[in-house]
Order: structure tokens, then sequence, then C-alpha cells
């Protein structure tokens, strides 16, 4: 029973993060373009710090974050910058670009960064065969750069190729936060970290809000913005993050990280179904690379979780 709950809250925020792409093509659509990505974020992050600070109810939880904030709010800090502020803004910037399919696809490539900056960080060692895995990877991206592939809001060609860079580039400010974060999630707990993060994220937000926020960008919100706003912030920030850590009570970290694999698995699904996008041979052959090179990387969890910690 524990192992089936375990699975249950996996996949459910590996479903939640998955959806995100198709959140934001579905609910923003061409008004997209319009939205203002700073103040986007700023009320997605602090809509997810709401949503978690009913932690804060709990004494030890308390003690955990005060301790935080005085003894690391340093890295806290550089953390919530990269891997929190500049990945959603890169990641949502890229959904104006390219297509749900290839932003999931690019950003889901993060344990391949992972790998590279563990070594250049940690002096992390990684086996021949992670090596092998993530040559073959980039070959899967660099592929896929280049196959055709759209939905009903993408451009082509060189646009393309600035939301595909967009998205790789959240990929890789997500594993510097797996990476350089390793340390205090193992100090003070999944989600304390998350709601830490979320709050300094929020905060981060403030001074770029005076130089690119007017009043016209706060009109554009619409019921239909709002709702993508709410959604997104509290459901595939906040709750999917709860749900992950929650789930880590029942399985072990290597077998709830296999879950990974299905978050690119379900944008694909939904793309299809929802977003009525379509795939080249070409572009599932990349995926197939892709994917077959993060297995190669992983195929090791137990041994990959004691490097990182």
């Amino acid at each position: 029973m524990q192992k089936l709950t375990g699975f249950i809250l996996g996949f459910t925020a590996t479903a939640a993060w998955g959806s995100f792409y198709i959140a934001g093509r579905w609910l923003f659509g061409e008004e997209g373009g319009n939205l203002n990505s700073w103040l986007f974020n700023f009320l997605r992050f602090g809509m997810a710090a709401a949503a978690l600070s009913p932690l804060l109810l709990f004494p030890g939880n308390r003690q955990l974050v005060k301790k935080a904030l005085l003894s690391d709010w340093k890295r806290f800090l550089l953390i919530s910058l990269v891997g929190i502020v500049m990945e959603s803004v890169l990641i949502f910037c890229s959904l104006n670009y390219t297509t749900a399919a290839r932003s999931s696809l690019m950003a889901n490539c993060s344990p391949i960064a992972t790998v590279i900056l563990a070594f250049l960080l940690l002096k992390q060692k990684t086996p021949k065969w992670g090596i092998l895995g993530m040559f073959i990877g980039f070959g899967g991206i660099i592929l896929a750069g280049f196959a055709p592939g759209g939905d009903i809001y993408a451009d082509t060609g060189l646009r393309t190729l600035i939301g595909d860079g967009m998205a790789l580039g959240s990929g890789f400010c997500w594993a510097f936060f797996t990476v350089y974060g390793a340390d205090v999630s193992k100090k003070y707990g999944g989600p304390v970290c998350m709601f830490v993060g979320f709050l300094f994220g929020t905060i981060l937000m403030i001074p770029a809000l005076f130089f690119t926020v007017q009043a016209a960008d706060w009109q554009a919100f619409k019921p239909r913005l709002w709702a993508g706003t709410v959604y997104t912030g509290v459901v595939t920030l906040a709750w999917a993050n709860a749900c992950w850590y929650a789930a880590l009570r029942y399985l072990k970290p290597g077998v709830l990280g296999a879950f990974g694999y299905l978050s690119a698995a379900i944008t694909f699904t939904l793309s299809l179904i929802v977003l009525k996008e379509k795939f080249s041979v070409m572009f599932i052959l990349a995926i197939a690379l892709i994917l077959g090179g993060m297995s190669l990387m992983m195929s090791n969890p137990a041994k990959n979780q004691k490097r990182l910690e």
C-alpha cells in the first residue's frame, strides 16, 4: 500500500510538471505574447510560496526556515536566482517561440546538464556508460533542433530555434539548482527548501518589476490568463513539488527518479490531443535518442544518488 501511495504521488507530480507546457500554450495561446513574463512569474512564485506557507504551522518547520534564512541565505539566493527565476522565465518565454513538445524536450534534458555541472562544480566523475549516454542525448538535442514540427501557434526556422535555446537554457538552470542545492536540500528537507526558494524568487523579481512592468501589463491579465497563472503557480510549482517530496517517504529516490521519463511522454501525448501538434519521423527519432541517452546516464540510480549526496 505504501509503494502504491508513492507511485500515485510521483505520477501526480510528474503529470503536473508535464502539463505546464500544455497549460501554458492552451490557457495563454496567442495572448501569451502580450503577457509580461516578469509579472507572470512574480505572481506564480508568490502563489507557490503562499500555497506552501501552511508548512509554517509546524514549529519544527518554522525553525528550519529561520535557520535557512540566517545561515544559508547566500546559497538560497543564488539557487533561487538561477534555478527558480531564470529557469521559469526562460521556459515560459520559450513557449512564445517554439512548440510545447519541443520546449518540454529541451528543458527535460537537465540530466545531461547535471552531469556536466556536477563535474565542473563538484568534480564528480561519470562512468563511461554515463558519458556515452550524454553524447547520445546531446546528439538527439541537435537532431531535434533541425527536425520539422509545429502547432497552431508556432513559427518555424530561426524563431523556433530561439525558443528551443531558451528551453535548453532552462534545463541547465534546473541542473544548477539540483547540483548546487543538493546540500541544503539534504539539510533542510525538500518542502522547506522549496518554500524558501519561492520566497526568495518572489523577492528577487520585485526590482525587475519596476523596470519591466507597466499598467497595461496588469490590464492584459484577463480571467483566462489569471486562471493560467493560478494553475501554473499552485499546481505545477507548489503542488507538484509537495507531491514529489511526499513520495520520497514511500519510494527510494532512485525509483522515484524514473518518473522523470514520464514528463516528456505526457507532454507529447497531450500536445497531440490538446494542441494538435504534429511530429516528424526525425523528431520522434530525436526523442528516442534523448530518452535513450538519459536512460544510460541514470541506469544505476542508486550510485548516481550517492554521488549527488
